[in-house]
């Protein structure tokens, strides 16, 4: 069977408060719907979710490569428009988050097709895809001591056993915030803190060296992306893990951070590394280094945040909780299927493909016109 048409839909869902990191707010969040039509009626759903802020492109920009790109797929089996895609990745011709939603749709397609799920496609032969995935809670920054501590004992009552608190405001603040929720929660939650890119090394350094009594897990990007060096040096005098998140942006990146042994774990967003495949790839390089790596959202709907889901269970060295637990922070996730949160952990869906059908009242409903 081969494919008939592409269709994408760009869309504009509020969150459901404003959500705060070091980058500054986010109100809305925008994206779009990428669909993939084949003989026979079946069609399978991707997401392309870029985040500018983080270094990726816009949507715009993402968007302006499908219809060339798109129609060349038109006529291919699923499996070819998938190597066409690797290929083209590997030419550098898509940009990444365009690359993704196209992968996601097309291996939805063919998980559809073959009747199994999209993690069973990723998964190495003979490895059994696992059906949760823990995940951490995620708590804003540029609020209250007290707003903080709410919310992250609100997130272990919920079951959670992992938090991640978004660091914003200043060095003594921050101590102080971080000492109160770990007061609160108790010294069995694991802790995480995520500076996305704002300290200087110096901020970095007294606040983490303030922090290290607090068993934190791990801190993500305390420097700028390309700041290895910085990095380097900001692992050798302080105990905390370091972990690489806008620093990872595709594959050369993450060798590049890997070599400089710039940290100890490396974060993996889909839609900025250019796919669940390039993913897998970073997953299975850091695994020579022993280095850990966690897979997170962009904060995108249903459709896109599924095929992370996916890409988390399919891979046997993702051991750590991930950064999944995103979507109520959305007005709306875009899917039908409520994805269901088991003690701190996501549960796949048990469908083929993502497992999931595209709620098409909800995508007409945010629905723009760029």
């Amino acid at each position: 069977m081969t494919i008939t048409l592409i269709q994408w839909y760009p869309y504009r869902v509020p969150f459901c408060h404003h959500f705060t990191n070091a980058h500054g707010k986010m109100a809305v969040r925008e994206g779009a719907i990428v669909e993939v039509f084949v003989e026979g009626h079946l069609s399978g759903s991707g997401e392309i979710a870029p985040l500018p802020d983080f270094g990726g492109e816009t949507l715009n920009e993402a968007l302006s490569t499908l219809g060339t790109v798109t129609s060349a797929l038109v006529g291919l089996t699923i499996t070819e428009a998938l190597h066409r895609l690797h290929v083209q990745q590997e030419a550098g011709e898509l940009p990444s988050s365009a690359l993704c939603g196209l992968e996601i749709a097309l291996l939805d397609a063919l998980g559809r097709q073959q009747g199994c799920s999209m993690s069973t496609l990723l998964a190495p032969s003979a490895q059994v895809v696992r059906p949760l995935v823990p995940v951490n809670a995620v708590i804003g920054g540029a609020q209250s001591i007290a707003a903080t501590v709410q919310q992250a004992c609100d997130a272990v009552a919920a079951g959670f056993s992992c938090l991640k608190l978004k660091m914003c405001s200043g060095l003594d603040d921050e101590i102080e915030r971080v000492s109160a929720v770990r007061g609160a929660v108790g010294s069995e939650i694991h802790l995480r803190l995520d500076a996305n890119a704002a300290w200087t090394f110096e901020q970095a350094r007294t606040i983490l060296t303030a922090c290290e009594p607090l068993t934190i897990q791990y801190v993500e990007q305390p420097l700028p992306a390309y700041d290895l060096t910085g990095m380097y040096q900001l692992r050798q005098e302080v105990s905390i893990p370091i972990a690489a998140d806008e620093a990872v942006y595709h594959l050369e990146s993450a060798r590049r951070v890997l070599t400089w042994e710039a940290a100890d774990i490396l974060i993996i967003k889909p839609q900025l590394a250019g796919g669940l495949r390039a993913g897998l790839r970073i997953i299975d390089e850091a695994a020579n280094y022993h280095v850990p790596c966690v897979v997170t959202s962009t904060i995108e709907t249903g459709i896109g945040l599924l095929g992370a889901l996916h890409l988390a269970a399919a891979s046997p060295h993702i051991t750590l909780a991930c950064g999944l637990a995103t979507l109520h922070l959305l007005e709306d996730d875009c899917v039908l299927e409520e994805l269901s949160l088991q003690d701190g952990a996501l549960v796949l869906p048990q469908g083929p493909g993502l497992g999931v059908e595209l709620d098409r009242a909800a995508l007409a409903k945010y629905a723009v016109t760029l």
